[in-house]
């Protein structure tokens, strides 16, 4: 039986992707940042709140750090969490699909169109490891399929044999599309002073925190993309160098 359990690796060169819900490869935030345009309210829910009855949780800067380099946020366990546990989670609000696309390996995707991360609303994006032979071989027994990208992505929707097959895939990256915008004031606010500063070729800046898992995407003020939504990517810190660090670096600028 096909199972999906070993990750394949990412481009290390950035790619045009159009679908917000791309989360790997993970240097693809410049290009996804483009169409993002916001329409939410602005920084008013991170600044000031209403006061909670009761202290907030589930909040997208509490992530949770275990001595073997693996994160939590959200409740979901970065490298342990599987894709079983992911479904009876959120259950019918979760979407799945392998994801193909014409200069990229497929991968496994999952996403939550309207998410609830405390007081904080907006898309989470989930994104499993797979084997690559099963990901190959899942789109041809698909039940249906959306094109994107101008033609250049496809998502193929699960047969309910390949939904049962992927269930013990594991969970190795999320991405949180806040509604509410963001700047690098709240953001440090939130979740402290960077560890590095990263600027993009569309001039959006990455603030990494390697120590959670953590890169924040926020928009440029001015130009194409000033009026895009921001982007919080996470993974496990053991993973932070490989899967987010290096990509985002390479897409870089001085």
């Amino acid at each position: 039986m096909d199972t999906p359990s070993t990750p394949h690796s990412a481009p290390t060169r950035p790619t045009s992707s159009r679908w917000w819900w791309r989360p790997l490869p993970l240097a693809l935030i410049a290009t996804v940042l483009l169409l993002l345009l916001a329409s939410g309210p602005f920084l008013l829910t991170w600044l000031n709140p209403s006061p909670p009855t009761t202290p907030a949780v589930g909040m997208p800067w509490q992530v949770q750090v275990d001595a073997d380099g693996r994160s939590e946020v959200f409740g979901l366990r970065l490298g342990v969490t599987r894709l079983a546990d992911v479904q009876t989670h959120f259950a019918a609000d979760l979407s799945l699909a392998v994801v193909a696309s014409r200069d990229r390996a497929p991968t496994l995707e999952a996403y939550v169109e309207s998410f609830r991360a405390g007081f904080i609303t907006g898309k989470l994006v989930l994104a499993f490891d797979a084997d690559a032979g099963w990901l190959e071989r899942a789109p041809k027994r698909a039940v249906g399929h959306d094109v994107g990208e101008g033609g250049r992505s496809v998502r193929y929707k699960l047969s309910a044999d390949d939904w049962a097959m992927a269930a013990s895939a594991r969970l190795i990256a999320l991405s949180f599309v806040p509604s509410a915008r963001l700047d690098e004031d709240v953001v440090q606010q939130r979740f402290g002073p960077p560890t590095e500063r990263l600027s993009g070729p569309g001039g959006e800046l990455q603030l990494l925190y390697p120590a959670s898992g953590v890169a924040v995407a926020l928009p440029p003020a001015q130009g194409e993309s000033a009026r895009a939504k921001s982007l919080i990517q996470y993974v496990a810190p053991a993973q932070f160098e490989t899967l987010l660090r290096a990509p985002l670096k390479a897409a870089s600028v001085p």
